[in-house]
C-alpha cells in the first residue's frame, strides 16, 4: 500500500491535550532502566527546574516558530514523570505547577499524576504535594520482595512501599497506582502471586505490570549476558500474565490495557491520550511530544538541554510528520492494546482505512486462531491474543 492519501492538519476535532513534564534525577539508577536520567544533585535539579519553567513560558513562541499544529492550549491531564520526580522539593513542583497553569488552560477535573519513589515518602512531603494540586500519585514498588528490590537497584524496601501508600492515604491522595514487574530474575509463579495478592491489600485504584525488559547497555543486559542471573522462561512469563488477570478479575479490576489495570472509573487518562492517538505537549530532557500528526523530541543531552533552553527557549532536536500509512499502522497497533480494541468505523473516519476489507485473509486467520475477537463494528485481541500481541501487531503491520 502506498502513501497516497492527504494529510489533515489534526487527526480529530480539538481536544485537550495532555501535558508530559520529565524531571531525569534519580539517587540510584536501577539496574532495568533505560530512561533519560542523571545522578541528583541539588544544584542540577535547582538548574534544571528554572531551564523547564523558561521552555513552559515559551511553549507558544515555540509551536508559532516550528510550527507545531497545536490546535489548543486547554489541557486536561499534566504528568510529571522521570527519572524520580518526587525528588523535587514542594517549593520546586510549586514553581513548575505554575509555570505550567501560565501556559495552559486547565480543565477543574484534570488529573494531576507524580511519579513518586516510595523511599521519599513522608507525611510533610505528601502532604504539601497535595495541597499544590497533585491529584493521583504513581508509586514505583516493582516488587513486594526485597530481594528482587536489592537485585534490580532499588532504594526502598517492601516496608518501605507498604508505608507509602499508608501515608498518601493518610494525607488525603484518593487516586494511587502501584508498578509491579513481572519476569524479574529468580521470580517464581509463587512470589508473582505473591506481589499480586500484597498490592490489592494496599487497595490502590489503578495497577500497572510490566514484563521485564531486558534493554541493551542497562546494567541488568550486562548481568544476564555474563549469567550472573538467569533468563525468564518465555512459558513462566505468560503464565504470570495470567495468573494477573484472573486475581485482578475476581478483585474488580478491569484490564483495560495490556499492562494496565484500573477499578472502575480510575484508567490512567493521560496515559489514554498515548494509546488513542491524542496530542499532548512534552518538556524537558529527553521529553517527546506529539501534536496530532506530527512528533517532535528534545535532545536527551542534560547540558545540551541547558544550552538550548538559554539561547533560543527550546530544546526540540527533530520532528517528524507520519505518512498516512505509519498513521493508521501505529492507531491500530495501540488501539489493539486497549481492552475495547479498534472501532472500525473512527479507523475508516479518521485515516482513510477499511480493516476487514484491506486485510480480510489476516483477521479470519488471527480469529481462527484464537487471538482475535471481530465483529461488524470492533476488532479486539481475546486474552490470548494478549499473550501474542505482537505476533498480530506484525501480522498487520
Amino acid at each position: 500500500m502506498t502513501d497516497t492519501k492527504p494529510l489533515p492538519a489534526q487527526i480529530a476535532a480539538p481536544s485537550p491535550l495532555g501535558v508530559y513534564v520529565h524531571f531525569p534525577f534519580c539517587i540510584t539508577k536501577c539496574t532495568y532502566c533505560a530512561f533519560v536520567t542523571r545522578s541528583y544533585t541539588a544544584e542540577q535539579a535547582t538548574r534544571y527546574v528554572a531551564a523547564l519553567e523558561a521552555e513552559l513560558h515559551h511553549f507558544h513562541d515555540t509551536c508559532a516558530a516550528f510550527p507545531l499544529a497545536f490546535a489548543t492550549y486547554q489541557a486536561d491531564t499534566l504528568y510529571f514523570g522521570g527519572g524520580t520526580p518526587s525528588r523535587m522539593t514542594p517549593a520546586q513542583l510549586a514553581r513548575l505547577l505554575a509555570a505550567c497553569r501560565a501556559t495552559f488552560d486547565f480543565l477543574p477535573e484534570a488529573e494531576v499524576t507524580l511519579e513518586f519513589n516510595p523511599g521519599d515518602a513522608n507525611p510533610e512531603r505528601l502532604e504539601a504535594y497535595r495541597n499544590l494540586g497533585i491529584n493521583r500519585l504513581s508509586l514505583g514498588v516493582q516488587s513486594f520482595s526485597d530481594q528482587d528490590l536489592l537485585v534490580t537497584g532499588r532504594d526502598h524496601t517492601a516496608d518501605a512501599a507498604r508505608q507509602a501508600v499508608r501515608t498518601a492515604r493518610q494525607v488525603g491522595f484518593e487516586n494511587i497506582s502501584l508498578d509491579l514487574i513481572a519476569g524479574l530474575p529468580g521470580q517464581t509463579l509463587e512470589t508473582w502471586r505473591m506481589n499480586l495478592l500484597e498490592a490489592l491489600a494496599l487497595a490502590p485504584e489503578h495497577l500497572s505490570l510490566y514484563l521485564l525488559e531486558v534493554k541493551p547497555g542497562t546494567i541488568l543486559a550486562r548481568q544476564l549476558a555474563t549469567g550472573h542471573l538467569p533468563l525468564l522462561d518465555d512459558d513462566l512469563a505468560a503464565e504470570m500474565y495470567l495468573l494477573a488477570l484472573e486475581i485482578l478479575g475476581q478483585a474488580g479490576f478491569e484490564a483495560y490495557e495490556i499492562s494496565n489495570f484500573a477499578r472502575p472509573g480510575y484508567r490512567a487518562r493521560h496515559n489514554m491520550k498515548y494509546w488513542t492517538d491524542l496530542p499532548y505537549a512534552a518538556f524537558g530532557v529527553g521529553a517527546h511530544g506529539y501534536d496530532g500528526c506530527e512528533r517532535y523530541w528534545n535532545t536527551e543531552k542534560l547540558e545540551a538541554y541547558f544550552t538550548a533552553i538559554d539561547h533560543q527557549h527550546h530544546a526540540i532536536i527533530g520532528r517528524t510528520q507520519r505518512t498516512w500509512h505509519e498513521r493508521w499502522q501505529e492507531a491500530l497497533m495501540l488501539g489493539l492494546r486497549l481492552e475495547e480494541g479498534i472501532d472500525l468505523a473512527r479507523l475508516r473516519t479518521n485515516y482513510g482505512i477499511d480493516l476487514l476489507q484491506a486485510y480480510p485473509l489476516t483477521v479470519q486467520e488471527l480469529q481462527a486462531a484464537g487471538l482475535l475477537k471481530v465483529t461488524d463494528t470492533r476488532i479486539c485481541l481475546t486474552p490470548r491474543g494478549r499473550l501474542f500481541s505482537n505476533e498480530v501487531f506484525v501480522a498487520f503491520l
